[in-house]
């Protein structure tokens, strides 16, 4: 049997080619959400000519982060390029030398950070589809036509109105898809939070990982260590190198909020109130469908 030429983790499997128009990814840190991403994007790109926009946070969050996602895209298009080469298409980057070669990383974070680095997957002698990073802002979003590919949203700034701007565009025509990736935000005050946290508490541990719906639909794959540890992904001890049990490093952890958050991919509340909005609305909604009195507090402040 020919050894493939990607090696997809369990939950990597489960969402590579999964058919919703939305999905996002709230997985532990570490566990691939990247490559992943990269993926699936050339695999919308082999399907059909199409455009495929990289919106990612590390743009904005310094050249060390930059350089990491050009060692992650390098190494990808490497191997997609392979695979591309199999199936009859031609797979062409702005990071190819003189000899059709990948430049350097350096090279490549360069491309990165001025936001000029674009992928071009050729169907034909002219038609291609193609691929861009940018950065996520929310002004000139409005001029991307074609699917969406958002990397540690979680941690971009303006996430509420880059979703706002290109929700539109992304909703008025059924072809495009939307994958979103992050673990739990920092601030519970981030647009991401509202958007993507869970009403459950509780998740059996799965090495493919668990679905669940936002009480805004919008359905969520999670993965947390507990689900890597039984896919056999552990969590290395920083000074002994050694592996460790999800629990164990739980319990080594100095920061146990840090690592409920980037590990075990828990939605942490940090403000006053005893109630998250999202929690708010997903009662409202129970309520209006099963004929009780629902009361939308906020329309009706705006009213008055």
């Amino acid at each position: 049997m020919t050894e493939p030429l990607i090696k997809l983790r369990p939950m990597q499997r489960r969402v590579f080619r999964h058919e919703a128009g939305i999905l996002a990814l709230i997985w532990r840190r570490q566990l691939g959400k990247s490559f992943t991403l990269g993926a699936i994007g050339l695999d919308w790109m082999m399907e059909d000519i199409c455009s495929v926009f990289y919106v990612s946070a590390a743009i904005r969050l310094g050249m060390e982060n930059i350089r990491k996602e050009a060692e992650i895209w390098r190494a990808s298009t490497a191997a997609l390029r392979k695979l591309a080469a199999q199936g009859g298409r031609q797979l062409l980057t702005n990071a190819d030398d003189d000899r059709g070669d990948l430049l350097d990383v350096d090279a490549v974070a360069d491309l990165f950070e001025s936001q000029k680095l674009e992928t071009k997957l050729y169907h034909n002698r002219t038609d291609y589809s193609r691929s861009i990073v940018i950065a996520p802002n929310p002004d000139t979003a409005v001029g991307w036509t074609g699917h969406l590919v958002g990397d540690e949203v979680g941690r971009m700034p303006e996430f509420k109105d880059l979703w706002e701007a290109v929700e539109p565009i992304v909703s008025s025509n059924p072809h495009l898809r939307v994958r979103l990736a992050t673990t739990p935000p920092p601030d519970d005050a981030h647009h991401s939070y509202e958007m993507l946290a869970p009403m459950e508490a509780e998740f059996a541990p799965n090495p493919e990982g668990n679905f669940y719906r936002t009480p805004g639909g919008i359905l969520v794959h999670r993965c947390d260590a507990y689900d890597a540890e039984q896919a056999g992904i552990p969590i290395y001890d920083l000074a002994t190198r050694e592996p460790l049990t999800a629990e164990e490093s739980r319990r080594r952890a100095p920061d146990k909020t840090a690592w409920d958050r980037n590990y075990g991919c828990q939605f942490i509340r940090g403000g006053t109130a005893a109630l998250s909005r999202a929690h708010l609305l997903h009662a409202m909604a129970l309520g209006d469908r099963e004929g009780a009195e629902a009361i939308n507090v906020t329309e009706q402040m705006e009213a008055a």
